[in-house]
């Protein structure tokens, strides 16, 4: 694994997920991430964007990280904090050159669309890899919407 990322391990409140890189496993992902998103006051609409945010980066993850069935960890982070929700999905697989014209948006058969759809869904986006390994990292300023406003903690 390459370290934690921006969110290292022990920080509150970090919420970390440890997982086996299976396509089932994208369920639990955004299953928690709701979680945070509701208890961040975020609207639907933004836990929506969260959700697909993560399941794209979950995705390349599994897809390219592990793509000839390796093993490792898939381990996604959560942190709330001053009105926005932080996302980091690290993986120990094989790593990519994210300013490689070939890495992003190819428009053949849907593929290499993830950070395009990442990036649009989210205010900020870092993505850190090398051959141990990836780390990306997104986030999202969240606390209610035009249709009702913040939810209440508690």
């Amino acid at each position: 694994m390459r370290g934690g990322g921006r969110m290292p391990v022990g920080t509150a409140p970090t919420v970390e997920l440890r997982m086996a890189p299976r396509p089932e496993n994208l369920a639990l992902a955004r299953l928690a991430l709701a979680g945070v998103g509701s208890l961040a006051g975020a609207s639907d609409g933004d836990i929506a964007d969260l959700k697909l945010a993560v399941t794209e980066a979950c995705t390349n993850a599994i897809l390219h990280a592990y793509g000839d069935g390796a093993a490792g960890d898939l381990v996604v982070r959560y942190r709330v904090g001053a009105g926005r929700v932080e996302v980091e999905v690290e993986d120990d697989g094989a790593g990519f050159d994210p300013d490689d014209p070939g890495a992003r948006a190819s428009e053949q058969g849907g593929e290499g669309m993830g950070l395009l759809i990442i990036r649009t869904l989210t205010d900020a986006l870092e993505i850190d890899s090398d051959p141990s390994g990836s780390c990306i990292f997104f986030s999202k300023a969240v606390g209610g919407d035009a249709q009702g406003g913040a939810r209440p903690a508690g």
